[in-house]
């Protein structure tokens, strides 16, 4: 009875194929009619099969002789690309998603297809790299399986969703929710610590990813305004332990292995405050007069779009003890930007930024920013530790395509603070060219995507 079953499902599957094929193909594809010599069927048949296979097989071109529709048949491959074959596979009825769209794929190429429900609905797999190869071939059991899949619904998968979905304005509340699913996805390779509170209460979070003695530090979103930073760096996080947990590579980096010898610590939201002041408004904090009455006074800033401080209108990376002083261009009273406080580490926020490293000693740190497409990386080195530190730099600038140069200001940052007190490389990575500009994703996430890893490979190299 069961193979009964499976062979009725490999003619009915051979059907679809058939019918799909004779449907109009798209304006470019070659158009032909069957040779006279190969009859027509007009029920399924043995022969039918593979004509409708043939037929798959020869990409649209024609019937072919049932010699060369045996020899054929003997591939284990189909002749399509994937584009090809999803081409085909769109012209089957599509359903109508009734729960609210995920994301699967990091990226799709080529012609837009429905790769994204379909995988939501279980019809196609996703691949642990979680990629779509538009070039590459399909087999002949990957067709028939996800044809299958579209017809038969009790056959589909259960797909896992990527937890970050980085195209939206991400809020603390987001954040907090991801990290949880993060943690419970990957319970082997992460683990969730609070390194300290903001001047609200919100906790700021570090995840650790790896079991390697040597570490490296990533931040973001210590600026209000900078908050796309935020799910940059926690799509990295996902997307290294994803690919580690799968043992595949990721854009050609054994992520696995180099866990094994690094470990990487994501605080992704320095300045929750901040950020929820900047997407939510002062109706959403605690002292919302305040920080109208310092908007109002400022001369630079017009919006709280625009707010960079903490909520007590400190810049929370002009607030290191790093030439704190002698530093020029800041405000003199609480201000939306600039405004280096009374005294350093004043603000919560800054002390367990400054903390965690003192705690950690690691490697590196990455401080991500935005904007200008640059590499900040200078701060008094000299010697031997400006020649690595600017070989480091380099190589960076050469990955990503942004500039890098020797730059003197006048300290009080992160990156001044870890330069002069821990004695290793610091680097400041400015993204995008307009801040909080979502449609700027797909090109920022190219450029940075493999920074930590390449950096940590470098540093490694140094030791």
């Amino acid at each position: 009875m069961r193979l009964l079953v499976k062979y009725l499902l490999y003619l009915f599957t051979s059907l679809i194929l058939l019918i799909m094929l004779a449907l109009p193909t798209t304006a470019d594809s070659p158009q032909h009619e069957p040779p006279a010599a190969v009859p027509i069927e007009t029920t399924v048949s043995p022969a039918m099969v593979r004509l409708g296979y043939a037929a798959l097989r020869g990409h649209f071109t024609a019937f072919r002789s049932v010699a060369e529709t045996e020899r054929l048949l003997g591939s284990t491959t189909t002749a399509l690309s994937q584009q090809q074959f999803y081409q085909i596979l769109a012209r089957t009825p599509n359903e109508q998603l009734t729960a609210a769209p995920r994301e699967y794929f990091l990226g799709i190429e080529g012609e837009i297809l429905p790769l994204e429900a379909w995988a939501q609905l279980g019809i196609v797999e996703v691949p642990g790299t979680r990629l779509f190869k538009a070039a590459e071939q399909v087999s002949w059991q990957a067709a028939q399986q996800d044809l299958a899949r579209a017809v038969f619904p009790q056959l589909r998968l259960q797909n896992e969703p990527a937890v970050v979905s980085p195209q939206q304005v991400y809020s603390y509340q987001q954040l907090e929710e991801d990290l949880q699913r993060l943690v419970t996805s990957y319970p082997e390779l992460l683990k969730l610590q609070v390194i300290g509170e903001s001047v609200e209460g919100r906790a700021i979070y570090a995840l650790r990813l790896g079991e390697g003695e040597e570490e490296i530090i990533l931040d973001a979103a210590i600026h209000a305004s900078e908050w796309l930073t935020a799910p940059l760096v926690m799509k990295l996080a996902e997307e290294y332990a994803h690919h580690a947990h799968y043992q595949t590579d990721f854009a050609s980096h054994d992520v696995a292995a180099l866990l094994k010898e690094v470990s990487f610590w994501f605080i992704p939201m320095v300045n929750p405050d901040g950020l929820n002041l900047v997407q939510a408004g002062p109706q959403a904090i605690t002292n919302g007069a305040l920080v109208e009455q310092m908007l109002a006074a400022s001369e630079e800033i017009e919006s709280f779009k625009a707010w960079k401080a903490n909520i007590r209108g400190v810049d929370l990376n002009r607030q290191f003890p790093i030439s704190w002083e002698v530093l020029e261009n800041v405000q003199e009273e609480p201000a939306p930007s600039h405004f280096k406080g009374f005294t350093p580490l004043s603000e919560p926020e800054a002390r367990a930024l400054s903390e965690f490293a003192l705690a950690r000693q690691p490697l590196l740190t990455l401080s991500f920013h935005q904007q200008g497409e640059w590499l900040f990386w200078y701060h008094k080195q000299k010697g031997a530790q400006f020649d690595r530190d600017q070989r480091l730099a380099a190589a960076l600038a050469a990955l990503t395509g942004y500039r890098y140069q020797y730059y003197d200001d006048n300290g009080g940052k992160y990156m001044d603070f870890v330069i002069q007190e821990l004695g290793v490389p610091a680097i400041t990575v400015e993204v995008g060219t307009v801040v909080g500009d979502l449609q700027q994703w797909p090109r920022i996430w190219q450029q940075v995507r493999t920074l930590p890893l390449v950096a940590a490979k470098l540093r490694l190299q140094d030791q």
